[in-house]
Parts: C-alpha cells; structure tokens; sequence
C-alpha cells in the first residue's frame, strides 16, 4: 500500500515539474527594456538579407543585368524596350561583342545586335592581381540569326564613377 501511495504522489507531482516557472508580471519600464533587445536583433538581420543578391559585388549585379537586357531585347513592346534600356545602362558608350573570335554588330543606342543572349549560368570575378577586371560564364548560349553557339564568356568591366559598366562581351 505504501508502495501504490508514493507512485500516486510522484504522477501526481509530474506536471509540476515538466511547467516552467511563470515569470513574475513586468512592470512598465521592464517591459520596454524587454522589447528594446529583439527589436535591435531584428535590424542586424535584415541587413544581409538586403547584401545577399550581390553580397558586396556591384560587377555582379551590373553584369546579370546587362546580360538580362540582351535576353529580353527580342521581346515585343515595351518590355523589348526595357531590355535595351537595361543594357545600355550597364553598358560603357561602346561595347564589343566576340563568338568565337569573330566580331558582332552590338549597337546598344541604335537597339541593333547580331546576336541575342538566350541563357547564361554560374557567374564568377574575373580578377588580374587584387583588381577586379570583370566576370566569367561558365555556359552562355547566343542565338545568332538562326543558329545557336554556346561556350563559355568573359565580360569584361571597368569602373567609372563608383558603377560598372561592361566594355566587351566574349563567347569562346
């Protein structure tokens, strides 16, 4: 009997030990020093959600967007337009473009290309020393006139006035 009445008594204290302890009622000035602290987290981690599309690179970030551009220069209206748009603000005033070491009309004012950017992939710097000379592609496939060429591309950059600009767009 004894043995049934001390079983009985650790059940009945098992709840007690599984609840936490309740927290004693704040008072106002606590509470706003309670609230200060995941507040202040919050911020730190919204910065690098806001670093991560190029993660500190603007020559990443101007690339996909010229490279953006020429794809979307086919479409039809205004979104061909913005395309161009695009391009052209990433773009320095001339830029070459070479397939397989011959040279291609790419007249980003006039809204004329040879070629036309279909899909590209895997994005790397291209650097001489410390300093950064532009990207490489691992795969860029071209669509020029009815055929397709595909290879791996080199865009080279130059900074002016803190924005890069792409000066020549190779395709080996």
């Amino acid at each position: 009997m004894t043995k049934t009445l001390l079983l009985a008594a650790l059940v009945a204290s098992m709840p007690a030990f599984a609840e936490e302890q309740a927290a004693p009622t704040p008072t106002p000035d606590k509470v706003e020093k309670q609230e200060a602290p995941p507040a202040a987290a919050a911020a730190p981690a919204a910065a690098p959600a806001a670093a991560a599309p190029s993660e500190g690179r603007p020559y990443v970030d101007a690339a996909i967007a010229f490279l953006k551009g020429l794809a979307h220069t086919n479409r039809a209206g205004d979104a061909g337009d913005q395309g161009w748009a695009e391009a052209k603000e990433n773009a320095a005033d001339k830029v070459t473009l070479k397939v397989a070491g011959k040279e291609l009309a790419l007249d980003l004012a006039a809204k004329k290309s040879d070629a036309r950017v279909v899909k590209f992939q895997k994005i790397s710097t291209l650097r001489e020393g410390n300093a950064v000379k532009g990207v490489t592609l691992e795969s860029v496939e071209l669509k020029i006139g009815a055929d397709s060429h595909s290879g791996k591309g080199t865009l080279l950059m130059e900074e002016t006035d803190g924005k890069w600009k792409v000066t020549s767009l190779e395709v080996e």
